[in-house]
């Protein structure tokens, strides 16, 4: 077939009659004609056989199809123009929906901040005033005001753990981590924990204890912010491991990190909700009647705490026996151990 512009014009016959260039009978003889070709072999275009029979000239013919490209480009390059104009808008469209968003989300962290912060004021006072009761400097107190010193006492230190966890959160989703990075070994740390879990591990009969493999376990990272995120998963542990159970910290020393993991006997994970637990404000059980208290934010501060330190957390978990939490630290280079002592 040869290349003429009538191949750019689909169903030519119909813009002639549209043109009032061609009649609709005359196109409905040409269109009988071009089918009796095709039968033999041949297949001429609709304008060649209109100017074969006289229809049509063919200047006019070109100049019939010279139109409806012009026609065609335009409406072509309108559509172009329409279809930018549209991705314009729904560009701008999604850029105010995240910067609504990201607004949001501003407003979100600075009210758990301004809340944080707030609430901790009046604790702090209410902490004050119980320490004073309890050394007896408004007066003797009896066993019985004790008693329930002491468990207020008990609920104002979780209180105010709750809202430091709260504000460490609000500064973890700004981005606003800061750690202060100085070299320390995690024994003497850990046996803090130890020490100050005991209670609530000797309440449910469960054995909690330090397993340390032979090497140096001097990291470099935040003290404070590892501290905190040991005790949050040992509390974890304690707190899903059912009465005569076991939670133990291993510590595995390699050449260049510390390997550290939280075992426990506990109810254990679905490996389906690993990436759930990590998730803020996220209870593995959402409803009101749940056993387990909490905001819902410990393992996602301490997600976010691991990743500060260039690590990852790690969790392996089987129901009904026990979970393995882990992650590594990078250790005190031996020349620089041997410094500090």
């Amino acid at each position: 077939m040869a290349l003429t512009p009538e191949i750019l014009i689909p169903r030519l016959g119909d813009v002639l009659v549209e043109q009032g260039l061609l009649t609709n009978e005359d196109l409905d003889k040409a269109l009988d004609y071009q089918r009796q070709l095709r039968k033999t072999g041949q297949a001429p275009l609709i304008g060649q056989i209109l100017v074969d029979l006289g229809k049509i000239d063919r200047a006019t013919m070109d100049q019939a199809i010279t139109v409806q490209i012009i026609r065609l480009q335009r409406a072509l390059q309108e559509s172009n123009e329409m279809l930018e104009q549209r991705v314009e808008e729904r560009t701008a469209a999604l850029q105010r929906a995240y910067e609504k968003l990201s607004e949001l989300s501003k407003l979100k962290e600075n009210f758990i901040s301004n809340i944080s912060h707030e609430l901790r004021t009046p604790l702090t006072h209410l902490k004050g005033y119980m320490d004073l009761m309890l050394a007896s400097d408004f007066g003797p107190i009896t066993l019985e005001q004790k008693k329930a010193l002491d468990v207020m006492n008990r609920a104002t230190d979780r209180l105010g753990r709750l809202i430091d966890d709260l504000i460490l959160f609000s500064t973890s989703e700004s981005g606003n981590i800061r750690l202060q990075v100085q070299p320390f070994d995690l024994v003497p740390q850990i046996n803090a924990i130890i020490n100050r879990n005991t209670t609530a591990a000797k309440h449910k009969q469960i054995n909690l204890w330090l397993s340390a493999d032979e090497g140096s376990t001097k990291v470099v990272g935040d003290p404070e912010r590892i501290n905190w995120v040991i005790n949050q998963l040992v509390d974890n542990a304690i707190k899903y491991t059912n009465k005569q159970g076991e939670v133990c910290i291993k510590l595995t020393p390699a050449d260049n990190s510390v390997t550290v993991a939280v075992i426990d006997t506990g109810i254990g994970i679905d490996s389906a909700k690993f990436e759930e637990i990590f998730e803020p404000f996220h209870q593995l059980d959402g409803s009101s009647t749940r056993s387990q208290g909490g905001t819902g934010l410990g393992l996602a501060l301490v997600k976010k705490i691991i990743e500060a330190h260039n690590s990852k957390i790690e969790v392996s978990s089987t129901p009904k026996q026990g979970s393995r939490f882990e992650f590594r630290i990078k250790a005190v280079e031996k020349d620089q151990s041997a410094r500090h002592g």
